[in-house]
């Protein structure tokens, strides 16, 4: 059985950008792939019982629409596909975005001198399409994927209204699970946090290297026979 190598275009199904430099920061070459369609990100009531499940499945939602686009354009070639949500989860209960600045302070009180969990899940899908041969005239399609969740601990110091107040007012809480930014001004309502950092960002990105190393090489690996 011999080995052969073919490129392997990595591509980031978000327009986060908070995603997008930590890619960037651990020197991983990819695009950035939007799908043409909204992706449905409601969940329902038994969904939402178990946060890390309900945020592997957002995931594969916004990585299999990236996929299905993908797939429509008939490119020759390997693709991995980055899907991810992340959510804020205290007493068991999930904490989205806010939407609005009521919201956001409501949701900062309860967070107030409490530790929560952030959980980001995470899926990515392989994507193989090969050229056209006398047998299948459209090529062969070689598709599967593989999701996990990762989860942090943050501790929020005690704040005042004034302090809530004045951090809602920066505006950092928009698009913000758990209306904060830990990466941000957000820091300062933070007293400490357990676990991958990365992952209260958005992305564990040690995570996906260690279960993907071939998106560092941009390169995969095929058993030939």
């Amino acid at each position: 059985m011999a080995v052969q190598q073919m490129p392997l275009n990595v591509v980031l199904a978000s327009g986060s950008p908070r995603r997008k430099q930590l890619l960037e920061e651990a020197g991983i070459k990819f695009t950035v792939y939007r799908p043409s369609q909204e992706v449905d990100e409601s969940l329902e009531p038994d969904d939402m019982r178990d946060p890390a499940a309900a945020v592997k499945k957002l995931a594969e939602r916004k990585a299999g629409a990236v996929v299905q686009d993908i797939l429509a354009t008939n490119p020759k070639g390997a693709g991995l596909i980055i899907g991810a949500d992340t959510t804020v989860v205290l007493d068991g209960e999930m904490m989205g975005k806010p939407y609005s600045a009521d919201h956001a302070r409501e949701m900062l009180r309860k967070l107030s001198g409490r530790t929560h969990e952030v959980i980001t899940g995470v899926s990515v899908w392989l994507v193989m399409l090969g050229e056209p041969t006398e047998e299948q005239p459209e090529g062969s399609v070689s598709m599967g994927f593989r999701s996990f969740h990762e989860t942090s601990k943050v501790t929020f110091k005690d704040l005042t209204d004034e302090e809530i107040k004045r951090y809602v007012a920066t505006g950092e809480t928009i698009d913000k699970a758990g209306a904060y930014a830990i990466q941000g001004k957000g820091a300062a309502l933070v007293d400490h946090h357990e676990g991958d950092y990365n992952n209260i960002v958005g992305l564990p990105v040690a995570r996906l290297i260690e279960a993907f190393p071939d998106i560092q090489t941009g390169v995969i690996e095929l058993d030939i026979p």
